[in-house]
């Protein structure tokens, strides 16, 4: 992905999230390789705090389908507005959830692209930052994979899933039967939780990248210190006791 790409999509994601949680000031294009991993953990952050609200919400509304499907043999026949009150709250959580993991997976894409800077910047740096690119990398297709395993185990086709609208087909299509909406809200839980454990693990592979990046920083300003002194001693030493540099 190219720089300018991973760009506009952090910004769009960043658009979306709220400004409280830039204590620290807009975000700018002319922010430095520390500040945009800094911006990036901002971002994983706030995304972790609505991942577990939007888990809580699914849970809840699928143990609402599981017990009144228990009730009675098919929901079709419920009253048309008790149906709602269940089944519209889900899918709308649905949705949420699908935007947070598409962000998830862009802030993912953006930490791969900016650990891949830093690793040419600093290239005097230790292996945190070295395969810091990687590391997202590895969590981009884990995640994928894990998301994919989650929504197959309630047999449904993960690329059904790929877009909100493909997620609206596919969520409507099953609504027509019992077994549908048991699918979809199994299904739903299982992603949630996917999407939850995911971004805490993107939460702590970016801290490490500030961790690393910071422990770099003070190494060479620790350096230049000792440098500096070692100039400034070898300037002074002696200095004008040496009787030949008297007048």
């Amino acid at each position: 992905m190219s720089n300018k790409s991973t760009a506009v999509i952090v910004s769009a994601i960043l658009a979306l999230l709220p400004a409280s949680a830039f204590a620290g000031g807009a975000v700018t294009g002319g922010a430095t390789l520390p500040e945009q991993i800094v911006q990036e953990g901002t971002a994983v952050q706030q995304l972790a705090k609505q991942a577990e609200e939007v888990s809580t919400q699914i849970s809840m509304y699928a143990n609402d389908i599981q017990r009144y499907e228990n009730m009675v043999t098919n929901t079709l026949d419920m009253p048309a507005g008790v149906f709602a009150q269940i089944w519209n709250p889900l899918v709308g959580s649905i949705q949420k959830l699908t935007s947070i993991y598409n962000q998830a997976q862009a802030l993912g894409y953006a930490g791969q692209n900016i650990g891949a800077q830093l690793a040419q910047e600093y290239q005097g740096a230790g292996n945190s930052i070295k395969n810091l690119s990687q590391v997202y990398a590895n969590w981009n297709q884990t995640t994928n994979t894990d998301m994919e395993d989650a929504l197959e185990s309630q047999h449904l086709a993960a690329q059904n899933f790929a877009t909100q609208d493909q997620s609206m087909e596919t969520i409507l299509n099953a609504a027509k039967t019992a077994q549908g909406r048991e699918q979809v809200a199994a299904a739903a839980v299982a992603a949630a939780n996917v999407t939850t454990k995911a971004i805490q693990q993107l939460e702590q592979i970016t801290m490490a990248g500030q961790d690393a990046v910071l422990a770099y920083q003070r190494q060479e300003k620790a350096q230049k210190n000792v440098s500096d002194q070692l100039a400034a001693d070898g300037l002074f030493s002696g200095g004008t006791n040496n009787p030949s540099l008297l007048p």
